[in-house]
């Protein structure tokens, strides 16, 4: 068919479904009230303001706070292995939701503006109040409160499992690569399993190629551990990858990891 007779088609099924429901009785139904209609205005004026907010937060983070922090809130900035070694002071991770979610929006802001020393943390954290005006901080404050919902850290138990795990061996992790992960990432790990393309079909996900270099070179350890053990619903990634911590011990995990690493070609990063 070509290309103006399907749009013809498509044109014409669309009248038909329209007229379809113009000769269908109609319900009755209320107009919405003046405060309904003032309530939708206001909520939806506050999130383009919240959005506004977020963005130039973003910016201002990258600006003042990421060297230490890392772009993402990891603690992983260029100045953190640094401040460690010098000062043993290890850099907040703003991503971790069971830190963050005991400070309120204004107590962050606190420690921005005052520094950690003002407000019971390390005084390598600095006053910002002292060359940021109010509204600059205000925003960066806003960013933080929302870093935890939008890209959630490793949580520090699963850091511990992994950090008590023996080295990966690929030989082990290939025969667990086999028995549990293939059906969906493929006997190789290309993405190809036989239910890879089920899902595709009934969900839009497609399971990911584990042999592409490019994307499993830019994971640490540490992250690919991390979403074997929780999960990539945990990471605000597709909830089809299962949480495997149930099933495999820490260090079968770890294997895994190795054996990720080896059909990857890419280096370990711990």
């Amino acid at each position: 068919m070509k290309k103006s007779s399907r749009w013809s088609a498509v044109a014409v099924l669309l009248l038909s479904v329209v007229a379809a429901v113009s000769c269908q009785p109609r319900q009755k139904t209320e107009d919405p009230t003046p405060a309904q209609i003032q309530a939708h205005a206001d909520s939806m004026a506050d999130s383009i303001r919240t959005a506004a907010t977020f963005e130039r937060g973003q910016k201002w983070f990258l600006a003042y706070c990421a060297m230490c922090h890392g772009d993402l809130g990891n603690g992983d900035g260029d100045m953190a292995a640094r401040i460690k070694q010098k000062d043993a002071v290890t850099v907040a991770r703003l991503n971790d939701p069971e830190t963050m979610t005991r400070l309120t929006r204004e107590q962050i802001r606190q420690v921005i503006a005052k520094g950690g020393g003002h407000t019971g943390r390390s005084n390598i954290m600095p006053a910002w109040g002292e060359k940021l005006d109010p509204a600059t901080i205000d925003d960066i404050a806003t960013y933080v409160a929302l870093m935890s919902g939008a890209n959630p850290a490793i949580p520090r138990a699963t850091l511990e499992h992994y950090l008590s795990a023996p080295p990966g061996v690929p030989a082990e992790g290939r025969v667990l690569f086999v028995h549990h992960c293939s059906a969906c990432h493929g006997p190789y790990g290309k993405g190809d399993g036989p239910f890879g393309e089920r899902l595709w079909q009934t969900r839009q996900v497609r399971p990911r190629n584990l042999t592409d270099s490019t994307y499993i070179g830019k994971k640490t350890d540490q992250e690919l551990y991390a979403v074997i053990s929780l999960g990539a619903g945990h990471f605000k990634k597709s909830a089809m990858m299962p949480a495997w911590a149930i099933t495999l011990t820490p260090g079968q995990i770890k294997n895994v990891v190795s054996y990720v690493r080896q059909i990857s070609h890419t280096a370990a990063r711990p």
